[in-house]
């Protein structure tokens, strides 16, 4: 276990987090359903696009991305619930680490019924990247004041 995370649940979290904030909502449609009748978990990765879309246009505008651009390092999801066929999602999404060239994001699906009940998590490791010379660069300084503004700096690490 490394030194910022505790183990609850069988769950390994981080100690320093921001808060969980709505990313976006989805209603699951046919072509997002598998043989089984329920969503493919590759489906997700695209719902996570969504969220990550979403979620960087509030907090950076509609220029951010072109300002920042990231690509995904890494992606992990642990599926708790079955999801099916016009059913919505709420993704939350909550900033959880920074590194030099690297950011974390942790996700929460959350199936808006009655009552609400969480059916996914995932974590997404993201990289800094410049696409003209195709490598991973230094995360901006515009991203790192966002960070430290809701109290995370950068660790070590790439």
């Amino acid at each position: 276990m490394g030194a910022t995370e505790t183990c609850k649940e069988g769950v390994m979290e981080p100690e320093a987090t921001t808060e969980w904030e709505t990313a976006t909502e989805v209603r699951t449609v046919f072509r997002d359903i598998d043989m089984l009748g329920h969503v493919n978990n590759a489906v997700y990765l695209s719902y996570l696009e969504q969220a990550r879309t979403d979620l960087w246009r509030r907090w950076f505008g509609p220029g951010g991305y072109h300002r920042m651009p990231y690509l995904v390092g890494e992606a992990t999801i642990r599926y708790r619930k079955a999801v099916h066929l016009n059913e919505v999602l709420r993704i939350d999404a909550r900033l959880v680490s920074v590194t030099r060239r690297t950011f974390t994001l942790e996700y929460r699906f959350v199936r808006l019924s009655d009552p609400p009940e969480e059916v996914a998590v995932s974590r997404s490791v993201l990289v800094f990247f410049d696409p003209e010379n195709g490598r991973s660069v230094d995360a901006p300084e515009e991203f790192l004041a966002f960070a430290a503004a809701r109290g995370l700096a950068p660790t070590s690490g790439s």
